[in-house]
C-alpha cells in the first residue's frame, strides 16, 4: 500500500474516498436477485432471495462500503490529459493487482451514481444522459437534493439531517485504527482523505 502512495506523481493530488452507504433494496431485487425461470427450480431461487433478503434487511448488514481514488492533475491540453491518465491508471491497477484488489475506472454515468445515492438515498437511479442532453436539461437536476438548508450546526438535506466532523488540530501520528473505526459505523457517511505529494 506504502509503494501505492509512493508512486503517486508529485505533480498531481489524490482523494482517497470511504462511501458507507445503505443498500437500496429496488437496485438490490433488480441486480442481485435470482429471477424465476419458470422450471422445478424456482422453488430453491424463492428461498435463497428470501434469504438474501433477510440478510439485506438485517440493519447491520443494509450498509455496504465502496472505495474510490480520485486523481485530479493539471494538464495544458485533452489529449496530454488522456496520456497522463491511461498511464497512471495502469500503474494503479497493476499496484492493487499486487495488493490482491481489484481497481475499476468510473466512467461519468457511475459518478453520478455515487452522487445521486448520496443526495437522493433510497431512489432508484435511472438516468440517461443522452436523452437528458436532447431536452436540454441538466443532469444536476435530476442529482441534486431537492432542498439544502444550512444552520447553525447542522444542515438539512431534504428530510435528512446532517453534521460535518473535522479535526482542528493533528496529531504528529494518526493510527489507521483511527480510520477504521469510523468506518465500521453503521451510518450512511462519506469519509476522505486529501493526499499531496510532496
Amino acid at each position: 500500500y506504502s509503494e501505492l502512495l509512493n508512486a503517486l506523481d508529485a505533480g498531481s493530488t489524490t482523494k482517497i474516498t470511504i462511501n458507507n452507504k445503505r443498500i437500496n433494496r429496488h437496485n438490490f431485487e433488480q441486480e442481485i436477485l435470482i429471477p424465476p425461470q419458470g422450471d422445478f427450480l424456482d422453488g430453491g431461487r424463492a428461498e435463497d432471495n428470501a434469504i438474501l433478503l433477510d440478510k439485506v434487511t438485517d440493519s447491520s448488514n443494509s450498509v455496504v462500503q465502496e472505495r474510490y481514488i480520485t486523481l485530479s492533475a493539471h494538464k495544458k491540453n485533452i489529449e496530454e490529459a488522456r496520456n497522463y491518465f491511461a498511464r497512471v491508471g495502469a500503474d494503479l491497477i497493476g499496484h492493487f493487482n499486487r495488493l490482491g484488489s481489484k481497481c475499476t475506472e468510473l466512467d461519468a454515468n457511475d459518478k453520478l451514481r455515487i452522487f445521486h445515492d448520496f443526495y437522493r438515498t433510497g431512489e432508484a437511479f435511472s438516468f440517461d444522459m443522452a436523452q437528458t442532453m436532447r431536452k436540454g436539461h441538466d443532469f444536476k437536476d435530476y442529482i441534486c437534493p431537492d432542498s439544502f438548508e444550512f444552520e447553525k450546526d447542522y444542515f438539512r438535506i431534504g428530510n435528512r439531517y446532517g453534521r460535518v466532523i473535522f479535526l482542528r488540530e493533528y496529531a504528529a501520528y494518526i493510527k489507521d485504527s483511527m480510520v477504521a473505526e469510523l468506518c465500521e459505523l453503521n451510518r450512511n457517511m462519506m469519509l476522505s482523505v486529501d493526499v499531496v505529494p510532496v
